[in-house]
């Protein structure tokens, strides 16, 4: 007993030991979180800056020039969103293995390839003399606070031993390169499409990834059948990057001046991808969206106009099969063999040893390498992929052109702004208090009439017809200027005009938020506020508008619990509620058509593209040109026609969720599944480390709904949603400070902070506050005061 006893002594010793070191590292990684008030000596400024902040943390600045405000704002970045910055740097310049080690190695070979950080760095040359002046502002200030921050850095530097580097202007291009690359999502439609050719015959790509309602059919090249012996399973179709954006004219609004709504959807992380600020300088003020890392704002408004962007997907990437010659080192150029261009990089991998890549290059663009997630093994045996994408040069101007919309004045302003803006291609909604219009702008290629690829699949790099011949002039890009129905909207749907000359883009996404918006605008004669946010929050699903009948009908319902769900959603008003059964049942069911219907064929490859498929499904249910036949189950004798499959697939749906949730239907609940899952980078995913730093919260909406949450149904978690409108405003421009803005977590990236989450459930609810510009206004709201004084010392 007495052993024993000692035993329990010292294990609770042990206990308690353990439990004043946590306690005591905890109250010392509280001193990391930043410092709001007080007066700072810095290098760099001219003149003293004030920022306030509000009861959100949001940062007001007040300088007496703009490279000043411009140094606050890098300054109040790095105070709260440093790790955030420091690892998105990390991704850009390929060296994440030092951070996170072997898991880190895909990711650095793809970046190291693609070379975007050292195009970021030859970019600063291009840029106008004003624009390197506001980047070495912006770079001073993050490097102003990482100098005189005392005490710990947010805890992600210590638990991986991380020590900031200084920033530098090539680092917010780097970050703007980055949005490049995600918001571009051609190439993996080509290389899906490759992937299913192992799978399905031409024809059925076609219809599994089939053109946008109304345009015609996309017929695929002969030579797709090249990638049918590579057997590489796992290459999911594009995601389509979604958003919303409107703007009504002024004779449709009750103030008689415009307004402008707009919520970008983007993953959902914590801290979100949004940074909320305001910048006052003589003469201007602008507030609204930051990037964090990037030295203006993106989306937002100036005190006289207005802008908000959707991502427009054009085809600006193609991937191009490049033959090999017999012995390896050289390719075919329609001239002939021609070398590769080379060069050597070293990664180097905590815990592990440094691995050395050969880079290689075409005359197309860099040889892209097979271990990353997105693009596995897929190339024939003798030939290589290379990538033309017309980010991949040095002359990239677009965070010039992101500087001069912080100082528009007017509509007229637009234009000239954005020659300068290559990439990625937005839908601009815009508004002044007397116009509003749409822009499109970017580099899109323009390709010869003969080339057969489409765009759609990977081009033969050996033969000319596959070039570019040039890019869309600039002005002949698509715009919209004072449409005489007073209102203008897009959501990632077709925004060319019938008979447009140039090929934008094959891959649209779905008309149905689009349609709703336009739905909506069109039901009030003249739009408030108030209208705007029913419209922004709405939860309608559109989808179901089409899809439910088909399904309903589908009957005779021989069990009772099929009939009981066919009644709830014959009864349904198809908002995706938190606080109803009938959504889950309705996701659920569509689930298990999807998987009834394309598993058999597509084996494998299921998996990856296991999602809604809203216009292969509706024509397959609608038999368009025969595509009833996706409902035949080829694994089994028996032939199976769709309304046997929509009966399955319902029996199928609520197996799985009485299984989980109990037999009582009335009391499953949408929310109970539909969580929006802020993932934490890296930390995501880590046992203990996740699920501490993760945010989560149930919430209502959907994938074809206005308050968008996507999700996918091959996850593991087939409900969460990961995607959606991470930052939400609406611009009033009869009375500016009026406009609404609310972003997904918080200001702060310090898990510490009482900023790092304090957004979330406002957000879910569909709540929104106030970022006045007006000097009284915003000394009325400010909770902290700092000041930032020039320090003379050399």
């Amino acid at each position: 007993m007495a052993l024993w006893r000692r035993i329990l002594a010292a294990v609770g010793i042990a206990i308690l030991l353990l439990v004043l070191i946590v306690t005591a590292e905890i109250a010392r990684f509280r001193l990391s979180v930043a410092d709001y008030g007080g007066a700072v000596r810095v290098s760099g400024i001219s003149a003293p800056v004030q920022v306030l902040r509000d009861s959100h943390g949001i940062p007001h600045i007040i300088a007496k020039s703009r490279r000043d405000a411009v140094f606050a704002l890098g300054y109040v970045q790095a105070q709260d969103r440093l790790w955030q910055m420091v690892f998105l740097r990390a991704v850009m310049q390929a060296r994440v293995s030092e951070i996170v080690g072997s898991d880190g190695v895909a990711t650095d070979e793809l970046f190291r390839t693609l070379g975007l950080y050292r195009l970021a760095e030859r970019s600063v040359a291009h840029l106008n003399a004003e624009s390197r002046l506001l980047l070495e502002a912006y770079a001073a200030g993050v490097n102003a606070y990482i100098a005189h921050h005392k005490g710990p850095l947010p805890v992600e530097f210590t638990l991986l031993q991380v020590t900031p580097e200084p920033w530098r202007p090539a680092d917010s291009i780097a970050t703007m390169k980055y949005m490049q690359f995600s918001l571009s999502e051609n190439m993996y439609g080509e290389l899906a499409r490759a992937h299913l050719a192992s799978r399905l015959t031409n024809r059925q790509i076609e219809q599994f990834l089939p053109p946008y309602p109304g345009d015609p059919p996309n017929p695929l090249p002969d030579y797709l059948s090249m990638f049918r012996s590579v057997k590489s399973a796992g290459m999911e179709a594009p995601d389509t990057t979604a958003s919303n954006n409107w703007v009504v004219a002024g004779f449709r609004s009750v103030t008689g001046a415009p307004l402008l709504a707009n919520d970008p959807h983007l993953p959902l992380t914590i801290p979100s991808i949004w940074y909320l600020a305001h910048l006052s300088w003589p003469g201007h003020d602008v507030v609204g969206g930051v990037l964090p890392g990037m030295p203006a704002v993106s989306v937002g408004r100036t005190r006289t106009m207005a802008w908000g962007m959707t991502n427009t997907g054009p085809d600006t990437q193609d991937i191009y099969l490049e033959k090999l010659t017999p012995d390896g080192k050289s390719y075919i150029a329609p001239s002939g063999p021609q070398p590769f261009q080379t060069r050597r990089e070293v990664i180097r991998v905590r815990f592990g040893k440094p691995l050395t890549i050969t880079v290689r290059a075409t005359r197309h663009g860099p040889v892209l390498p097979e271990g990353w997630r997105r693009i596995v093994k897929i190339a024939p045996k003798g030939y290589v992929l290379a990538l033309s994408w017309t980010a991949l040069t040095p002359d990239d101007r677009t965070v010039q052109a992101n500087l001069a919309m912080n100082e528009m004045r007017g509509a007229s302003d637009f234009a000239p702004v954005l020659k300068d803006y290559l990439s990625p291609m937005q839908n601009i909604v815009f508004a002044d208090k007397k116009h509003i219009g749409l822009i499109l702008a970017s580099r899109v290629p323009i390709r010869d009439p003969a080339n057969d690829s489409l765009g759609l699949v990977p081009a033969k790099g050996w033969d000319a017809r596959y070039d570019w011949k040039g890019y869309i002039p600039l002005d002949e890009l698509p715009r919209i200027e004072d449409p005489a129905s007073g209102q203008i909207a897009t959501a990632n749907n077709k925004t060319v005009p019938p008979g447009y000359p140039y090929m934008l883009s094959r891959e649209w996404d779905a008309p149905y938020r689009f349609l709703r918006i336009d739905e909506l605008l069109k039901q009030t004669q003249r739009h408030s506020v108030d209208t705007f946010k029913a419209i922004q929050l709405d939860l309608h699903e559109r989808y179901a508008d089409d899809l439910l009948p088909l399904l309903l009908k589908a009957g005779p319902w021989p069990q009772p619990n099929s009939r009981e769900a066919v009644a709830l959603l014959a009864r349904w008003n198809r908002r995706m509620d938190a606080e109803r059964p009938e959504p889950l049942i309705f996701e659920a069911w569509q689930r298990a058509l999807v998987r009834r219907l394309f598993a058999d064929e597509l084996g494998d490859e299921f998996k990856a593209n296991w999602s809604h498929h809203p216009v292969l499904v509706l024509n397959v249910l609608r038999n368009v040109d025969g595509q009833a036949r996706w409902c035949d189950d080829i694994t089994t004798k028996v032939r199976e026609d769709c309304s046997t499959e929509i009966r399955l697939a319902l029996a199928d749906a609520l197996a799985e969720l009485r299984a989980a949730y109990g037999s009582d239907m009335e009391k499953w609940r949408w929310g109970g599944v539909h969580h929006a899952v802020f993932a934490h980078l890296p930390f995501d995913g880590i046992p203990v480390l996740g699920g501490i730093f993760d945010r989560e919260v149930e919430a209502s909406g959907g994938d074809f709904v206005l308050r968008r949450g996507g999700f996918r149904y091959g996850s593991d978690r087939p409900y969460a949603a990961i995607h959606g409108s991470g930052y939400r405003a609406i611009y009033d421009l009869a009375e500016p400070d009026n406009s609404l803005f609310v972003i997904s977590t918080g200001q702060s990236g310090n898990i510490f902070s009482p900023y790092y989450d304090d957004q979330v459930r406002l957000w879910a609810d569909g709540g929104y506050y106030r970022i006045p510009t007006a000097p009284a206004a915003v000394q009325a709201t400010a909770k902290y005061r700092m000041v930032l004084q020039p320090d003379s010392t050399p």
